[in-house]
């Protein structure tokens, strides 16, 4: 199975011969387990890219991209919702063949890593004896893994969630969505 370095690596070098919109497909790895995977800081290939200083939605469907097309390498259909610092919803993508529940899903995911400025599975563990003990699902906050706030620093620019695989593979691509705004922000 490719890392997330690789993963982000062909996404990059696809997505600068040719636009998102465009159907490009990378070849599926014959592993589907996302057991060993690294997560990069930043790759040379994404950093040859112009960086973004706000959270906008050409960013936001260049991280539903990379999260497709890594779901792809997984071999999965996903949902991802990226949300601005309001929770306010920049964009939807949905993959064909999705779960129609993965819809909602993806969207609470991200509002909830936004609001709490937490990823979800973080959030979810709190709620068990730790900082947010006795939160419950409910009102849009999901407790289920798969959505990363998208920070620098301490400023939060918005949240991805990502919804359709298993919570290994939600976790995994919303981290990757979330490396993948981190390689790109100025």
């Amino acid at each position: 199975m490719k890392s997330i370095d690789e993963m982000l690596d062909a996404v990059a070098k696809n997505m600068q011969a040719a636009p998102p919109a465009k159907n490009i497909h990378i070849k599926k790895s014959s592993e589907k387990s996302p057991a060993a995977v690294k997560a990069p800081e930043k790759t040379d290939k994404i950093k040859s890219l112009p960086e973004y200083d706000s959270l906008t939605l050409s960013l936001a469907k260049e991280i539903a991209y990379a999260v497709e097309k890594a779901a792809e390498q997984l071999g999965v259909s996903v949902v991802t919702a990226v949300v601005n610092e309001g929770t306010n919803l920049v964009l939807l993508h949905a993959m064909d063949d999705s779960y129609i529940a993965s819809v909602r899903a993806a969207q609470d995911k991200a509002y909830t890593a936004a609001a709490l400025k937490m990823p979800t599975d973080a959030a979810l563990r709190e709620s068990r004896g730790g900082s947010l003990d006795g939160f419950t699902n409910g009102n849009g906050i999901l407790l289920l893994g798969g959505g990363e706030p998208l920070m620098k620093g301490k400023r939060l620019f918005g949240a991805v969630g990502v919804s359709g695989g298993t919570k290994e593979q939600d976790i995994l691509l919303s981290r990757l969505g979330e490396r993948y705004f981190r390689a790109r922000i100025k």
